[in-house]
């Protein structure tokens, strides 16, 4: 399956550069896309942090200038995966909204972003004993993304969730990008 999708991946930047190389903004307008990859969320009594899979969406705004400077704010919704028997908690959805600054290199299709902001996880209760609650913290990444033409871009990152009291989160993910 990984092989599969690096090739996709490959061939559809192989055929997509020359179309992307006469785009001069390709980080510039609203952007929605899909995102994936692995959640490591630690909550006060966890022994260890919780592994699992992660996958939501993404909508955000951005402006590119002349220079390079990328400048945006961006939403997440998805699900973290978080499910710990022994504690009786499981992860129902998060979102968070970050304000992200990054810079281009390269052909000018390559973009390098940090982001920060905030985000709130809500947590139900494995079987009929507890109560759901939200638990909200800063979130801080950064990560990678590579325009394949003037409309799609793969992405490539890392974010970090503080909810304080010796909780936290970690995610890596990757996806893709519609500019619309």
């Amino acid at each position: 399956m990984k092989s599969t999708l690096l090739t996709a991946t490959a061939l559809a930047a192989l055929i997509t550069l020359p179309a992307a190389a006469q785009d001069t903004n390709p980080f510039t307008g609203a952007y929605g896309g899909v995102e994936a990859g692995v959640d490591w969320t630690r909550l006060a009594d966890d022994l260890k942090r919780d592994r699992s899979l992660y996958y939501g969406g993404v909508l955000g705004f951005r402006q590119q200038l002349d220079n390079g400077l990328v400048m945006g704010i961006e939403g997440t919704f998805g699900d973290s995966g978080y499910k710990n028997n022994a504690l009786g908690l499981s992860a129902d959805y998060e979102w968070s909204t970050s304000v992200t600054l990054g810079t281009t290199f390269g052909d000018g299709l390559n973009l390098l972003y940090g982001k920060a902001g905030y985000a709130q996880t809500s947590f139900d209760p494995i079987g009929t004993q507890g109560d759901s609650f939200t638990d909200g913290g800063w979130r801080f990444g950064g990560g990678y993304e590579r325009a394949l033409n003037e409309n799609i871009s793969f992405r490539l990152g890392g974010d970090y969730t503080t909810y304080g009291e010796d909780k936290g989160q970690w995610q890596a993910k990757g996806g893709f990008l519609l500019r619309f």
